[in-house]
């Protein structure tokens, strides 16, 4: 019952402090939007590419083309087309395919299935412009046999990229400041002194923090992959629940780091230095924003261990790509040990009261 009074009273408590609400919710939303109108804007026009076999139809397909604005008819090897098809500088592949005397033409249509909402009006649009040559201009039954393969790709719009990473941030500022701050500050008022003097163990204390945490870290979770599914056409391949289980891993890897801040910061003006000093590097190396793939090795190498690049790689590989948890259990295993040394730190320099009034405690005696 003790439990989860304090958790229902944390829990109010940063609901109830528009600073905290602030720093939980509109900061990492004010992010992403912004990042999302200068960004995460899809390109204007919509490139098709074109493999030919030079015949009548082919032609008519391709002045029909023509005739449309905003899209572009790229021709070029098959071999080609599909690289580009996969590093996402086209965004369909129209093959026409040698036919038979008599026979229908095959053409074989080759889209990413992780980009349904643009290749799906592409390929409306090339169904309309066949169907509309086979009645219109050569005025038969049947003229094209279509055939239509899915490519699935590694390339992802940057509104998808961002949003694991937006996730993993939230949970991260989140969770060092709103940890950190409330434990030192009642500590520098006594109130931790007050409460290591009641029947309350000091586990279910800091556990009902934990947890407290980790349900605004669920809440913002929720609240930003709305955001971009809603107003970023953020394609979500994966299980959510796998997801919550990342994030639920991430934030309680990251309560136990403000824990550990909490123990290491003697005065409340300190906690906002220890916790830029770790956030601040972590947010723009482990993946947040953009891949780090042209930083030096060395760089490279200390981004690979940072806890939030595991959060982050994990979220997006869930989320995005689409991976079971078996396929990013390292991550996983990592931010488990990751939250274990925190908590065992913590727990060896953390203090019920602060310096000040161990101080006065002493001269009193």
């Amino acid at each position: 019952m003790t439990f989860w009074t304090l958790l229902l009273a944390n829990t109010r408590l940063q609901l109830r402090n528009r600073n905290s609400l602030f720093w939980h919710f509109a900061f990492p939303l004010v992010f992403m939007v912004l990042f999302g109108l200068i960004f995460g804007q899809g390109p204007g026009v919509l490139n098709i590419g074109m493999v030919t076999n030079n015949s009548a139809p082919a032609q008519h397909f391709q002045a029909a083309f023509n005739e449309i604005e905003g899209v572009e008819l790229i021709r070029g090897e098959e071999a080609v087309l599909l690289e580009d098809l996969k590093d996402g500088q086209i965004h369909l592949l129209v093959a026409f395919r040698a036919a038979e005397a008599g026979q229908p033409v095959d053409v074989e249509l080759f889209y990413d299935q992780n980009e349904m909402l643009t290749t799906g009006a592409a390929r409306s649009m090339v169904r309309g412009v066949l169907d509309g040559i086979t009645k219109a201009v050569l005025e038969v039954p049947e003229l094209f046999r279509l055939k239509e393969t899915a490519i699935s790709t590694e390339i992802m719009t940057f509104m998808s990229f961002l949003l694991p990473g937006v996730i993993g941030m939230s949970i991260m500022f989140s969770a060092l400041f709103g940890t950190a701050y409330p434990l030192v500050t009642e500590r520098e008022k006594g109130i931790l002194r007050r409460v290591k003097l009641t029947p309350v163990k000091t586990a279910v204390f800091l556990g009902a923090k934990a947890v407290g945490m980790t349900v605004i870290a669920f809440m913002q979770a929720a609240i930003i992959i709305v955001t971009g599914i809603s107003f970023f056409d953020v394609q979500i391949l994966g299980s959510l629940p796998a997801a919550a289980l990342v994030a639920l891993l991430g934030a309680l890897m990251m309560v136990s780091l403000g824990l550990l801040i909490a123990g290491v910061a003697k005065r409340v003006e300190s906690v906002d230095s220890i916790a830029n000093v770790i956030a601040m590097p972590m947010m723009f190396l482990a993946g947040t924003f953009f891949e780090i793939d042209g930083a030096p090795d060395w760089l490279q190498s200390v981004a690979r261990i940072l806890p939030l690049t595991h959060l982050n790689n994990a979220l997006r590989e869930v989320l995005i790509r689409g991976q079971e948890l078996a396929a990013v259990l390292p991550a996983l295993l990592t931010m488990v040990a990751w939250a274990l040394g925190f908590i065992l730190a913590a727990a060896y320099l953390f203090r019920w009261e602060s310096p000040k009034t161990q101080g006065n405690n002493r001269k009193a005696a």
